[in-house]
């Protein structure tokens, strides 16, 4: 049979057929659309909706889901004095961890120092807390350069504070509760006196 004589037949059976087969067509498109169509958030299970925010949002602060309980952290004052940063009494602690040679640290460090003159009557404690292998001196000269005068100055040269909490860059910073625990943590710089910062350790001060 020629290719023609084919073609006319095939052409005959589709005029023949044309409801049935539009019918098939109709149903396999809704299958399709059924199965491989994005399900809108009203279709999805409860479970699988985002959480609600746990307080306000500042940029880059990720607020944990639970509350971490951190190792004993042992550091030095300036002086060589041994400390241990869960025995620093405060409604909150933020501890900063920074060097001399990391340039987002140092500038940075002004904002830190009006954030605590800011919350030094609400029992908020900034520490900032300098990993510079080669101790307290740089760090306490930078400081005096800028006059800082409200924060918490520590010293780590052993960088072992930073291993015990799995710090991966400087700076940052932790938000501790008054039991020690971690709130939450800032990898980055940021405007520690900016008001997205007041309103995340308002709402801590609060709950």
């Amino acid at each position: 049979m020629s290719s023609k004589a084919s073609l006319s037949q095939f052409a005959r059976f589709v005029r023949r057929h044309a409801a049935v087969l539009g019918l098939v067509v109709v149903v396999t498109g809704a299958l399709a659309v059924s199965l491989y169509s994005k399900p809108s958030d009203e279709s999805k299970p409860p479970q699988a909706k985002k959480s609600a925010s746990l307080g306000p949002q500042l940029d880059k602060f990720v607020t944990h889901a639970t509350r971490k309980t951190l190792p004993d952290l042992f550091v030095q004052r300036a002086d060589g004095t041994q400390v241990k940063i869960s025995d620093i009494e405060g409604r909150l602690v933020l501890v900063n961890f920074w060097a001399t040679w990391c340039a987002p640290c140092r500038k940075e460090m002004p904002q830190l120092d009006m954030l605590a003159g800011r919350y030094q009557d609400k029992n908020v404690k900034v520490i900032t807390l300098s990993v510079d292998r080669s101790g307290a001196g740089k760090g306490e000269k930078f400081l005096n350069e800028l006059a800082v005068k409200n924060v918490t100055r520590l010293y780590d040269a052993s960088y072992k504070s930073a291993r015990a909490v799995a710090l991966i860059g400087l700076p940052t910073t932790l938000l501790l509760d008054e039991n020690g625990m971690e709130i939450g943590r800032l990898a980055g710089e940021a405007d520690w006196d900016a008001p997205e910062v007041h309103a995340l350790l308002d709402y801590y001060l609060n709950n």
